[in-house]
């Protein structure tokens, strides 16, 4: 069976341009795979995330085609981050079913986890902490994972994260006037 080209799923003007890497891992583990099912569908996640920008794309729509887009977009990455996931952690050894880890103590995925809110400022805030804290939880497992392939895969993801903190700043400004924990 060939690599998956991820490059096709990719939403240019929503991600970052560099290429993501190969999917491989030095070797299976176990623990490896745990870690990242928080990242895959815990309550910070990639599954959460694909879950609020979507609902938030479901109103955004109705108030200005391109912010509706955008989440579109967005939510659109987050599902090829979803996928890149879950192919790592079959090759650590795991089984990508819709639950995390630690963060739900091995409970299934919840909508609980998803921030709905009412107004599309307080939405876009949401949507960029959630960016922050995706980006924080990658970090932490970087540092836990001592294999460079998976590092590499998760470096490859923050770089999409900081673009869309980039992209929800840039509607946030034109449409609540401010903007708002950029990455730094």
């Amino acid at each position: 069976m060939g690599e998956i080209n991820y490059e096709r799923h990719k939403r240019r003007e929503y991600s970052d341009p560099s290429p993501y890497p190969q999917i491989k891992v030095l070797s299976p583990n176990i623990h490896y795979a745990n870690l990242l099912m928080d990242d895959y569908a815990g309550v910070v996640s990639e599954f959460t995330a694909i879950n609020q920008y979507l609902y938030h794309y479901f109103f955004f729509k109705d108030i200005d085609e391109k912010l509706g887009t955008l989440l579109e977009n967005v939510s659109i990455n987050e599902m090829l981050h979803m996928e890149i996931l879950a192919e790592t952690i079959k090759k650590l050894g795991g089984n990508p079913i819709i639950r995390g880890s630690h963060s739900t103590q091995g409970n299934y995925w919840s909508g609980r986890f998803v921030y709905y809110g009412t107004h599309v400022c307080d939405q876009l805030k949401a949507d960029i902490d959630a960016e922050h804290k995706a980006i924080q939880e990658y970090r932490k497992h970087i540092h836990y994972i001592q294999d460079p392939f998976v590092q590499a895969i998760l470096e490859r993801v923050i770089l999409d994260e900081i673009v869309h903190i980039r992209l929800f700043n840039q509607v946030l400004l034109q449409f609540c006037g401010y903007e708002y924990k950029q990455y730094s």
